[in-house]
């Protein structure tokens, strides 16, 4: 440290205050540069000047954005130039202008700070030029940027003894391993060389912007010491969730409370950059955090396909609805065509119970009596009783599909199954990004912050998972507006189970079978069969209409209330096939056609068969990767099964018709008709 001889007569109070700062130049930045701190300096700002003063030759000061970190090093740095306590400074920046404007920062506090004139007198020398200033005591500070040749820097007879490094890094200087290589190598070959090895010290301020990088390789090295200066912080608590930490206390609070905080980085979540959040304020690179959804990978279009494909509504409920502490219920509307997934629609919110079932009944409505799959851990009671109860109350059915979340891995390894399909561009978000802002943002800011949305899209792998019974199913067995003709038969299918009760209409013409409306009510039998006869009637007044229950619940029919309610209603019941005889009969009539259309059509208006035939009448596939026997349960199979048993009757009765007439027909044990090779009785 230079003499501080100059405490002759009245200018001993003088000397004594140059002696204080001296010692402690914390207190010289806030006495020296009082105008430059509008709020009351934090205690971390002490320990950055603690830590430049410090005798360690090489430093790397990581601090968050706008902590002042660079505002300090030109204040140390012209407060050292006074004292003479270096004899040359170099300054790099990013670039040569941002490394002028720290230096244009110090001389206009050498050329205007009438406090540093009282102690130090007129400190402006020669020579002084854009990129450097020259002190009355000697001392040079020069500017250069990063990208410059280090080579060869002399000021009269003395090396540079001081470097200071701000913020040198920029994204295509962390790209990969080689530019972080090139950084690594000229900080070691050029600029360490090229100082004075007795005197130099060597600081870097800045942020890390990938998890390799200079600043982190510096802090891995044991020639380096380290501070860093998140935000915030909480006892025993690292990372990103420290912000929502009970305890998290704001390191700078009377300019960045942690209720700023909280909003600025909510605020960058909604913006779908809470990386950058992160990686700028808590001082934790983006590639640290994994980066598994990038914005390339999202895929837009601003319709789906008009080929048919069923939607599914997915919902991952919260349990309470806290906006501080809770989840939210996270939500999707899906379909898929091929290995291809359509969100038609997103969102996620904090939604009580009551808003949560309001919410499944309104989508499953306006997205074709969609299928409901929803989360039901923990939630038998809690909400899908509740939906139960209102579905009677509505008389509505909801196609619902309880899901258990997944117990063999963990909910990031979960959402981590979607990346192969967005790397693959297999999931298409209709509508555009504004209409997903929500999934969008969780997507993009993953794995911090609010997944909820991104979590409901991750059940898509469960949804649609399974084996369709009917594979053959597609567009070519739909049709629009289906009107039967004075010569087809009208025939009614039903089946009810403990939950629902499921009819369709066929008309049968020929060889061929059209599917023209169904029907599920969640009402008892008796409602559920006169409400569908009262629609049938008035829709083909003059018809006869022949019904048909499978023949397992025609052997039951004193114990069995459907067969009741029809036998009230006056509608006899014709003995269908049996349920698991009848399985997968439709199969020949999907991929059959006559003169160019198939055997079997269903009416576009029929949606919930549509539904049901293209994916939700399905086998579960078992962890051996077996399906199982039986289908899974729901409103799909319900539907299936009338259909099935009907069709599976009327195919029969078709063969019986077409016998040879000198053939006999006979009845076996189930009263299936077959072709007996005994000729009739005359």
């Amino acid at each position: 440290m230079s003499t501080l001889d100059r405490d002759t007569g009245a200018q001993g109070s003088t000397s004594e205050l140059l002696r204080a700062i001296s010692n402690d130049r914390a207190l010289g930045s806030a006495l020296c540069f009082a105008h430059r701190h509008p709020q009351e300096s934090p205690g971390f700002h002490v320990q950055i000047m603690d830590l430049w003063r410090a005798a360690d030759e090489f430093e790397v000061i990581e601090a968050f954005r706008e902590a002042g970190k660079s505002t300090l090093s030109e204040e140390f740095l012209l407060l050292e130039a006074a004292f003479g306590n270096f004899k040359y400074c170099l300054i790099f920046g990013e670039t040569y202008t941002k490394a002028v404007q720290r230096l244009s920062a110090i001389k206009h506090e050498v050329l205007r700070n009438t406090k540093l004139m009282h102690l130090f007198g007129d400190l402006k020398g020669e020579p002084w030029t854009e990129n450097r200033i020259c002190l009355r005591n000697g001392t040079l500070i020069e500017a250069h940027g990063w990208e410059e040749e280090i080579r060869g820097y002399k000021w009269l007879d003395a090396r540079p003894d001081r470097a200071y490094l701000d913020d040198i890094e920029n994204k295509s200087m962390v790209r990969d391993t080689a530019a972080v290589d090139a950084t690594w190598r000229k900080l070691n070959t050029e600029l360490i060389p090229a100082m004075d090895k007795e005197r130099r010290k060597i600081r870097v301020t800045g942020t890390p912007l990938s998890d390799d990088c200079m600043i982190n390789r510096c802090k891995a090295s044991p020639e380096w010491t380290h501070a860093s200066y998140p935000i915030c912080a909480a006892p025993g608590v690292t990372g990103a969730e420290v912000i929502d930490h009970p305890q998290a206390r704001a390191l700078w609070p009377e300019r960045y409370p942690m209720a700023w905080i909280r909003s600025e980085r909510d605020r960058f979540a909604s913006a779908g950059l809470l990386r950058e959040f992160v990686q700028e304020y808590m001082l934790i690179a983006a590639s640290t955090q994994g980066k598994p959804f990038n914005e390339e990978s999202l895929r837009y279009e601003e319709r789906a396909p008009r080929a048919y494909a069923p939607k599914v509504v997915i919902v991952d409920p919260a349990r309470t609805s806290n906006k501080r502490s809770s989840d939210r219920t996270g939500k999707v509307i899906v379909s898929r065509m091929g290995s291809t997934v359509y969100v038609h629609e997103s969102g996620a919110g904090y939604l009580k119970p009551d808003a949560i079932i309001a919410d499944c009944f309104d989508m499953a409505k306006r997205h074709d009596d969609a299928e409901v799959a929803i989360e039901r851990n923990s939630l038998d009671d809690f909400l899908l009783q509740p939906m139960r109860s209102e579905m009677l109350r509505r008389g509505e059915v909801l196609d619902l599909r309880p899901m258990l979340a997944p117990s063999d891995r963990s909910k990031d390894e979960f959402i981590m199954g979607l990346q192969p399909l967005f790397e693959a561009g297999d999931i298409i978000l209709v509508g555009g990004k504004a209409k997903h802002q929500i999934l969008v943002n969780e997507i993009l800011n993953y794995p911090s912050g609010k997944r909820d949305c991104l979590n409901a899209l991750a059940y898509i792998q469960r949804v649609f998972g399974g084996q369709a019974v009917y594979r053959e199913f597609s567009e070519d067995n739909i049709t629009d507006m289906a009107e039967p003709s004075q010569g087809d038969q009208l025939a009614l299918g039903i089946y009810q189970t403990d939950t629902e009760v499921a009819a369709v209409l066929v008309a049968v013409g020929g060889r061929r079978i059209t599917v023209l409306h169904d029907f599920v009510s969640a009402h008892s039998s008796a409602d559920a069969i006169r409400d569908v006869w009262t629609i049938l009637r008035a829709a083909y007044p003059n018809r006869r209409i022949t019904t048909w229950v499978p023949a397992d619940t025609h052997d039951q029919a004193g114990r069995n209330a459907v067969m009741e309610a029809l036998r009230q209603a006056q509608m006899p019941a014709q003995r269908g096939g049996y349920i698991e005889q009848s399985r997968g009969c439709l199969g020949d009539l999907m991929r059959t056609s006559m003169d160019g259309v198939r055997l079997l059509q269903v009416d576009r208006t029929a949606r919930r068969l549509l539904s049901a035939l293209s994916s939700g009448y399905r086998y579960r596939i078992q962890s051996n990767g077996r399906p199982t026997g039986e289908p899974e349960a729901g409103v799909s199979r319900t539907l299936c099964i009338a259909l099935e048993c009907l069709t599976m009757a009327v195919e029969q009765g078709k063969a019986t018709s077409q016998l040879p007439p000198d053939f006999g027909s006979a009845l076996n044990a189930n009263g299936v008709p077959y072709m007996s090779a005994l000729g009739k009785r005359r």
